[in-house]
């Protein structure tokens, strides 16, 4: 699975890439802090998967992400953040089908969370 992680911290970015990068069958294939260098990327490549910092949505990357979301239906977008106030954009996650997962999971919890949702995402289909 390809996968584009869009997170502001670049340590946490880092982390996760190679959190990641180890686990079988999944590749990051883009890591950035900005919508830019996403929305260029999608020019070229495709992404099973993108990982999406809970603060680039409220910093204005709600609308951009939200529209790669109806053009890539076939994509997952997981929402990262560090706590579960996130939930009170029910709405939002629930139109766009967004799932969310706390920063601070652990390997497993990532690997399963994945396989869940692209499960979930074939059944649908």
């Amino acid at each position: 699975m390809n996968i584009a992680i869009v997170e502001q911290s670049k340590p946490y970015r880092e982390s996760l890439k190679i959190l990641l990068n180890q686990i079988q069958d999944f590749r990051v294939i883009l890591d950035t802090d900005n919508h830019s260098d996403f929305l260029n990327f999608l020019k070229t490549d495709t992404i099973d998967i993108l990982f999406l910092d809970f603060e680039c949505i409220e910093t204005g990357g709600a609308e951009i992400m939200l529209n790669y979301s109806n053009s890539f239906p076939t994509s997952k977008i997981i929402v990262l953040s560090y706590s579960l106030e996130i939930c009170r954009y029910e709405t939002i996650l629930q139109t766009y089908r967004l799932d969310v997962m706390l920063k601070n999971s652990t390997k497993k919890d990532f690997e399963n969370h994945i396989i869940e949702a692209v499960n979930k995402a074939i059944s649908i289909q």
